[in-house]
């Protein structure tokens, strides 16, 4: 009983299982398509919980890593992304789902890794925050400089951007300012895992058709998802290492800018364009399934 417990629980299996349950059985997409974004919802303000309040009472000593954060996500992997887009998308609609990931901060996992592999967990902490905060003015920003005012002014960008970044930073300082945290951390790896289960679930079965009938018509979209994680990430070690960076700080640098926050992305290209703008997202969270695998083992290397 223990090991289904476990195997339940396991974010590996977790996702294999949502990716192989909707390539076979997808039809019920179309009825989970409303839980995902509330589902998400859930799952950032776990995320969030990690975030101390402690670290916004020296606002000085935090510009340097929180700008460190933006820039980073939004300009050197953003940018990445944006341009790689431009070079290999002809699609429309992938096109949309590719500026919409650019938009979105790094992935909330980044915080307990940073625990994990001894990645300057405070410093990780400041620029991920940084970062998240930052999203609330450059998430609406690229949508106006990609999309125009036509999709600024949607409430349903308001609404996404309010669920999934606003609420639950609000949500999470109150429930850590009752102390309620404890509890819930407990529960936060399973409710999470199965919180992105739903999403990719939906997703794939959403756009099964072209995962199973149009396999090579996603190879453009699984080389920009490993040259904007991978190759972006051991580029950022390297250069950072080259200029000295302690190797904590450099594991840091490296996992904010190489890990994009999949399931907000997919969450705003369900809501805003439709499903098919959120296969680029899709094929983006199966290729960091294995990243994460990669990323562990290879930090966990260069720390022994």
């Amino acid at each position: 009983m223990q090991r289904l417990w476990d195997l339940i629980r396991d974010r590996n299996f977790v996702f294999l299982a949502a990716l192989v349950l909707g390539l076979a059985a997808g039809h019920g997409a179309v009825y989970t398509q409303r839980l995902v974004v509330p589902a998400l919802a859930v799952v950032m303000t776990l995320a969030t919980l990690s975030i101390s309040g402690q670290i916004f009472k020296y606002p000085r000593v935090l510009i340097r890593p929180a700008l460190t954060g933006l820039i980073l996500s939004y300009i050197l992997q953003g940018g990445v992304i944006l341009l790689l887009a431009w070079w290999l998308v002809d699609d429309p609609a992938y096109f949309q789902g590719l500026v919409v990931l650019a938009a979105v901060p790094p992935a909330v996992v980044v915080m307990p890794l940073a625990v994990v592999l001894d990645g300057d967990p405070d410093y990780s902490l400041v620029a991920l925050s940084g970062a998240y905060l930052g999203g609330l003015v450059l998430i609406p920003l690229t949508f106006l400089a990609f999309f125009g005012s036509e999709h600024l002014f949607r409430h349903e960008l308001f609404i996404i951007v309010l669920m999934l970044i606003a609420a639950p930073m609000a949500i999470s300082r109150f429930l850590i300012w009752r102390g309620w945290e404890g509890p819930l951390l407990r529960w936060r790896g399973g409710i999470t895992n199965w919180g992105f289960f739903l999403a990719l679930y939906t997703i794939v079965g959403l756009n099964r058709h072209v995962f199973l009938h149009e396999p090579w018509a996603l190879l453009h979209l699984i080389f920009l998802a490993l040259a904007s994680s991978l190759i972006l990430g051991e580029l950022v070690m390297w250069v950072a290492r080259r200029r000295g960076v302690r190797l904590r700080r450099a594991k840091a640098l490296m996992m904010i800018a190489s890990m994009k926050n999949y399931g907000l992305a997919s969450g705003l290209c369900l809501a805003l364009f439709g499903s098919a703008a959120a296969v680029p997202t899709t094929v983006a969270t199966i290729v960091f399934v294995p990243y994460l695998l990669w990323i562990s083992w290879r930090l966990k290397v260069g720390r022994s």
